[in-house]
């Protein structure tokens, strides 16, 4: 029998082998169609959304307004991107049944029903969210948790590693180290757009959009990027080809804004 005839029909009988072995065990058999972008979210009910927001903190900007620092005393200092979440868009029942868009930023998983059970995450995730997730008056995780994942029935677990990788992928790449490089300057919306598509490709229709605070100087100061992401294209991003138009105008930032340091007088015990 010729070397390659041979070489296949061993191949074949170890897969039919392993496939016997699995059997046996118990094993999830996903077929190659079947199988999922790397870093899916199994959504077990109104999974027929059509995007999810991935909403990260500028954290200075972000723990900042009018009358000084918002966050709690205990806010890390380090790193200085941050995550605040990972909103699925409304349901297509919703939108059949008309519901506004703004109702559903305003009440998201309220709608179907109240539930504010905490999740169960591990120590090592906890501590993961502890260092990037702003340390806010009430729990910020357990409030993004409530309010747009339980509803979904998404595993907790596997939501945050997901979202907390999404975010270290933006601020360990080039866009996010050229951030932290002009911390403390103003620049043009224009540029930082221009950052991203020299990194990552051409943006769609408000796939990156910003939103600003305003800091005691009248100042307007970023406060976070929000990115309208494909659901089954996660483990694309931060590349364009991850991102969708979004259907919403959510930018409030000026052309031209500033990129907020912490106060020198307001380091964390």
């Amino acid at each position: 029998m010729p070397h390659r005839a041979l070489t296949l029909l061993r191949g074949l009988k170890l897969a039919t082998l392993a496939s016997a072995v699995c059997l046996m065990a118990g094993c999830a058999h996903t077929p190659p169609a079947a199988r999922t972008d790397a870093l899916s979210i199994p959504v077990v009910q109104h999974g027929d959304f059509g995007h999810y927001t991935l909403a990260l903190t500028w954290q200075p900007g972000f723990c900042t307004d009018q009358h000084g620092t918002t966050c709690q005393p205990d806010q890390p200092h380090t790193p200085l991107v941050g995550l605040h979440g990972l909103w699925a868009s409304r349901p297509a029942d919703l939108v059949r049944d008309g519901l506004p868009v703004t109702l559903w930023w305003i009440k998201g998983c309220d709608i179907y029903q109240h539930d504010d059970t905490p999740p169960q995450l591990s120590p090592a995730l906890a501590k993961r969210l502890s260092a990037t997730v702003a340390h806010t008056r009430s729990s910020l995780v357990v409030h993004e948790y409530t309010k747009h994942v339980q509803c979904f029935g998404m595993n907790a677990e596997r939501f945050f590693t997901v979202a907390s990788t999404l975010r270290d992928r933006f601020a360990h790449g080039p866009v996010g180290r050229e951030l932290e490089h002009d911390a403390g300057q103003d620049i043009n919306r224009a540029d930082v757009l221009g950052w991203f598509e020299k990194a990552y490709g051409p943006l769609p229709q408000r796939g990156l959009q910003f939103r600003c605070n305003t800091d005691a100087q009248g100042r307007s100061v970023l406060a976070q990027l929000w990115f309208t992401l494909d659901p089954k294209g996660l483990g694309r991003f931060p590349a364009a080809s991850g991102f969708l138009p979004s259907p919403d105008v959510q930018d409030d930032c000026p052309a031209r804004f500033h990129i907020p340091t912490w106060p020198a007088t307001s380091s964390p015990e």
